[in-house]
């Protein structure tokens, strides 16, 4: 095989492209895929070619890349093209290779073969299209119940990954989700609104008890199903905290999906049985506490929140909690709601405890190593004590004192605003992101930049972004520390973009045309990174701009962006 053989499509030229296209056309095509081996980066022009569909048997192809990180990229990014049948194959070929395989590439390409199965089940039906009518009507046969369980449960789903660091990215890959998009999904984007509105308000007890354990299980189910594929964790921030901002009805879920569904239908019909059965919803209360699930245990820490819930059993969620959930993840969106909601409730030995739990702060093995571990413990203190005292929640003696201690070092410290208590990412805005910037405070602006990258390498979950942070709060200091990175040659896309998205807030009359300048003198070659993200901000500012500025920019920008054959040729006309 040539080096020439494994360009892409976008490296290859037009002659190579159609050289190509011969070998494929002259016979048998698989037989010259698998031959001549080329990247499979041509399965998508091969599709849009017509050479190539999902009954054309491309085992054989995909078997010669197992040992390659591109390949599942590549499967991945079209995995619609590929069959159960083709699946079934790859994987019995597959685990005859599988000592000569990293963990890695043999985990991908079952993630990826259970998607392939399992996405042409799935679109054979609708659970909930179908059901829907029947449970409006009062229908909760076991049948239905069984199918509601299964339209709610997240699904795995494997697709093309997305990032805007990836061109940035020098570490190799060390888990699935590095190399293709995982998520989890309930099937036709189906939304808790769907399904509470057509839950019978009159629904018995006894059977939303029953619906209640299935989705239970069912949830537990996928979660186990999520971490097995990388992209959970009961002892990280994963893709749950992200699914799910917060258990209870909260501003911060609009648009989400994942695992959000059936967190708050479970929520919300456990909330109904416990007003009409409170003996058959409170041993979920229990049941949710003692999982080893993280998520499940955020359910039990939004039902202690109920006045109904006895204090006694609240206290003692807040005691056998793993100590960083208290301050680390979302779960400390609902151990800050249930602390609210029910201090006062609490008898004083239960809350000597607690405090005593909290002034110990998060457990130093939750961050990584070369974070700045005493800080980050001083901080997660002074937001958890200083939010229960802006609450005017009584404290103790050591607490207070504790409190004291931590305002004395840091004096620089505030807290956030009450409504952000809990959340570590919050969406105020289109691009609203919660960071430190203090992190970069004295560092000079020829070091900014250089400083925020080995920040964000060393970030623990808790802490945000404190190089989006300081654009947000400071975009001229932001802009003096890219223009210094500028006069040294270097020309970091992933610092530039969250620049430009912040940029349109400085109210500096010099900056855009400062801006428009260091973007011109950007190199051409290496301009493609930043092009779209060039592209919103220029119309964001056009009407500031000078016309010296605005079109040479315009032009740069056209320069860069990607063109299709079609488009050449139409300009060509």
């Amino acid at each position: 095989m040539t080096e020439a053989a494994k360009k892409t499509p976008r490296d290859a030229t037009e002659f190579e492209r159609e050289q190509l296209r011969f070998f494929l056309l002259r016979g048998d095509l698989v037989g010259t895929l698998t031959e001549i081996n080329p990247s499979l980066a041509w399965l998508s022009l091969l599709g849009e070619m017509q050479l190539v569909n999902r009954d054309t048997p491309l085992a054989p192809w995909i078997e010669r890349n197992f040992d390659s990180v591109e390949a599942v990229q590549e499967v991945a990014a079209n995995i619609q093209s590929f069959t159960p049948e083709t699946a079934d194959v790859l994987e019995f070929r597959l685990n005859r290779k599988l000592s000569s395989l990293s963990p890695l590439l043999v985990q991908c390409w079952r993630l990826i073969f259970r998607h392939i199965r399992t996405a042409k089940q799935r679109g054979l039906q609708s659970d909930w299209f179908d059901i829907e009518p029947r449970i409006r009507r009062g229908d909760l046969s076991p049948e239905v119940q069984e199918r509601f369980t299964q339209a709610l449960r997240p699904k795995l789903q494997i697709g093309k990954r997305s990032s805007l660091y990836d061109r940035d990215r020098t570490t190799a890959p060390e888990r699935p989700s590095d190399l293709m998009a995982i998520d989890f999904e309930v099937e036709d984007g189906l939304t808790e609104e769907e399904v509470l509105s057509a839950w019978p308000a009159k629904t018995a007890p006894a059977i939303e008890a029953r619906v209640l354990q299935e989705l239970t299980h069912a949830l537990s189910a996928a979660i186990e199903d999520a971490i097995d594929a990388g992209v959970e964790s009961n002892r990280g921030y994963s893709t749950s905290d992200s699914d799910v901002p917060s258990v209870a009805e909260h501003g911060q879920n609009l648009y989400r999906s994942g695992f959000f569904a059936i967190v708050r239908v479970v929520a919300e019909l456990w909330t109904r049985l416990l007003r009409k059965d409170a003996a058959l919803a409170l041993p979920f209360v229990a049941l949710w506490q003692q999982s080893e699930s993280r998520l499940m245990r955020r359910l039990a820490l939004f039902a202690a929140a109920d006045p109904a819930v006895p204090a006694s059993v609240a206290a003692d969620i807040l005691k056998t909690l793993p100590l960083g959930e208290f301050f680390l993840t979302n779960s400390a969106v609902e151990v800050y709601r249930l602390i609210r909601s029910r201090w006062e409730h609490f008898g004083v030995a239960d809350r000597e405890v607690i405090e005593r739990r909290i002034t110990e702060g998060p457990p130093a093995d939750w961050f990584k190593e070369g974070s700045e571990k005493q800080r980050l413990i001083d901080r997660a203190r002074f937001d958890f004590l200083g939010e229960m005292e802006r609450a005017g929640l009584t404290l103790g003696q050591q607490a207070r004192a504790v409190l004291e201690e931590v305002r004395t070092g840091w004096p620089q410290w505030e807290l956030r605003p009450a409504e952000q208590a809990g959340f570590h990412i919050w969406t105020g805005g289109a691009r609203d992101i919660v960071g430190d910037p203090a992190k970069l405070g004295d560092i000079s602006d020829d070091k900014l930049v250089s400083a925020a990258k080995k920040a964000a390498e060393t970030a623990d979950f808790m802490e945000g972004d404190a190089w989006q942070a300081l654009c947000q709060t400071e975009p001229l200091r932001a802009l003096r520390g890219l223009a210094a990175e500028a006069d040294k040659g270097l020309w970091p896309a992933w610092a530039w973009r969250p620049f430009l998205w912040a940029a349109p807030k400085i109210e500096d009359l010099n900056a855009p045309a400062a801006i428009a300048q260091l973007l011109l003198r950007w190199p051409l070659p290496s301009f493609e990174e930043i092009a779209d993200t060039a592209s919103w901000w220029i119309n964001e500012k056009a009407a500031v701009l000078d016309e010296s500025l605005l079109w040479p920019l315009w032009d740069r920008i056209a320069d860069a962006v990607p063109r299709t054959a079609d488009e050449e040729a139409a300009d060509d006309e």
